[in-house]
């Protein structure tokens, strides 16, 4: 007969042990999270290749975080690497299939790609999570891929939404903005962009538009002050290359 006290004493050995595993998880989450942040700041400042560094750091430290996953496929994204992209995506949604950030990110991905139809299924497994935060950013390209697909009204419809739920998202307005101008509507297109700029003071997207949008109703001088200030405040900016032609356009034709 075994003596009563190795059941307690088998129990805390037990204790310990879980303790131990729940212990390393925290200390290996904690080191993997510096990196994330840091590849965080690295992506919205498009370096890449920085963010990628730390992210892999990361992943050594914590192989079973989804966001990990999630913001290498970003990163992939912004290196134009795209299977690389979408292997990142399907692992951080393989890892939580509740993951709508992810399932967004993939819905984006397949619009870089021209894919609408794919990148709508996404927006739209996304959108199934009633606890998704951002869900209105998912909207918004959910409003902008069937625009792509030529149902106007059905654009207009979602990204209005995706505007009541919040009215704060620049990108929102940035493609109601697009989808009058492309219409015609330079008054709407013009009002759009304007409160766009209003929430972020320096897109560079709002601004080039609102230059076109001068331009076409003929004050040439407020079309190029507007593109000279993208140049300005964002010189190597993808906006500011767009804005460096058409100024060159503009003083070509005057």
């Amino acid at each position: 007969m075994k003596p009563k006290f190795l059941i307690p004493f088998i129990i805390i050995i037990l204790s310990i042990a879980l303790f131990s595993c729940v212990a390393q998880k925290e200390y290996y989450s904690e080191k993997a999270a510096s990196h994330k942040e840091l590849a965080k700041i690295y992506i919205k400042e498009n370096r890449y290749t920085e963010a990628l560094n730390e992210l892999e750091l990361a992943k050594s430290a914590d192989k079973c975080d989804p966001e990990i996953y999630n913001l290498l496929g970003l990163v992939y994204m912004g290196k134009y690497e795209y299977s690389k992209a979408e292997e990142n995506l399907n692992e951080a949604i393989k890892l939580d299939p509740n993951y709508s950030e992810a399932y967004n990110n993939l819905g984006s991905l397949k619009m870089l790609q021209g894919k609408y139809t794919e990148a709508i299924e996404y927006f739209n497994k996304a959108l199934k999570n009633t606890y998704y935060v951002n869900s209105f950013i998912a909207r918004t390209n959910l409003g902008w891929a069937y625009y792509q697909l030529k149902d106007k009204d059905k654009a207009i419809s979602y990204l209005l939404e995706a505007f009541r739920e919040n009215p704060r998202y620049p990108k929102t307005l940035i493609y109601l903005g697009l989808i009058y101008l492309n219409e015609g509507d330079l008054n709407s297109a013009e009002f759009y962009f304007q409160q766009a700029l209003k929430l972020d003071k320096t897109s560079g997207e709002a601004r080039y538009y609102l230059g076109e949008i001068y331009f076409r109703k003929g004050d040439r001088s407020k079309a190029e002050e507007l593109w000279q200030s993208i140049i300005y405040l964002s010189p190597d900016s993808e906006w500011a290359n767009k804005a460096t032609q058409r100024i060159f356009l503009l003083k070509k034709t005057s």
